[in-house]
């Protein structure tokens, strides 16, 4: 339901002024304005009310009437309580607290959510952080719905609206079961698996960025299994099902079934992803999201020494 008042701040601000000096050429010096727009901003005021608010002597200045000490008292509340909000406000873009929503892209949630949450109730224990996990579309849809602040992923795509803040570039690469003929190379060229069955990771958007990958080097894979789960990814390649491209490098070879992947660079020139801080464009940046995506930063380049239990950090080399 909308509102619509017949007064406004500006009347009111003139009015408070000249309730305080009981005079108008007073009133308008302090206000750095001339006298007549006070006088007829103060009879606007009493037109819209349907009441005096001064009365007004020539020679000896202003003497407040009934009505205009009740509206002087509630006044004084109004602007009390815009006052507080505009301060809290305020502080909220310069202070690191409060309460911010974060959206996560699926895969990387595991490598770098817990490092950054503890990282940031580390740092600012008057910070709360939700977080919401979710495909490419889904975190941006939760961004331009207002259900978080800012998302930490990949730039899949470019929307119109949306500010990518680079954080760090990411390679893909080429995993593979210890006994695939190729685990020992260093590199392979994507040609050299044209014929090997391909485990794909099948989130939007990251499908289509993998199947690209084979696309600009004329290939056509041969996909034997999808999945959602980056584990299960890994497991079945680890059980010699098939190879898989992923782009995060976890610091362990084991999978969830006790085998191990061997993971290979990728020889051809591919797209690789940049890990970003995204937030809607026409949205100042608040100091809580601004420390968010420090923290990422910090947490995937290194660029700044973490506290002693958040060392671990799964992106040691940003090129991979």
């Amino acid at each position: 339901m909308s509102h619509r008042f017949a007064i406004t701040l500006t009347q009111l601000s003139y009015f408070a002024e000249c309730a305080k000096t009981l005079n108008m050429t007073a009133a308008s010096q302090q206000l750095h304005v001339a006298q007549s727009a006070v006088s007829t901003a103060i009879s606007h005021l009493e037109r819209s009310l349907g009441t005096a608010l001064f009365i007004r002597q020539h020679s000896k200045g202003l003497i407040l009437t009934a009505s205009g000490e009740e509206l002087l008292r509630d006044t004084h509340r109004l602007f009390g309580l815009l006052t507080d909000t505009i301060e809290n406000i305020q502080a909220e873009q310069n202070e690191v607290r409060g309460a911010i929503t974060i959206a996560c892209f699926h895969t990387l949630t595991p490598f770098l959510l817990p490092q950054l949450l503890a990282l940031l109730q580390e740092r600012y224990p008057e910070l709360t952080v939700d977080v919401l996990e979710g495909d490419h579309e889904e975190n941006l849809a939760a961004l331009r719905g207002g259900r978080a602040e800012v998302v930490v992923g990949y730039d899949l795509t470019s929307p119109d609206g949306i500010d990518h803040e680079f954080i760090a570039e990411v390679s893909p690469h080429v995993i593979l079961d210890t006994a695939h003929p190729l685990a020992g190379r260093a590199e392979v060229a994507l040609a050299e698996l044209a014929n090997d069955p391909l485990v794909l990771l099948d989130l939007p958007d990251s499908s289509t960025y993998f199947l690209q990958l084979f696309s600009d080097v004329g290939v056509t894979p041969n996909i034997k299994y999808r999945t959602k789960n980056y584990e299960a990814v890994r497991s079945l390649v680890a059980m010699g099902c098939g190879f898989a491209i992923l782009n995060q490098r976890p610091r362990i070879e084991e999978t969830y079934t006790g085998s191990k992947t061997v993971v290979v660079d990728i020889s051809d020139d591919v797209r690789r992803l940049n890990v970003t801080v995204a937030s809607l464009a026409q949205v100042e940046r608040t100091a809580r999201s601004r420390a968010v995506a420090a923290a990422v930063r910090e947490l995937v380049t290194g660029e700044v020494p973490a506290p002693a239990k958040v060392t671990d950090m799964p992106f040691s080399d940003p090129a991979g």
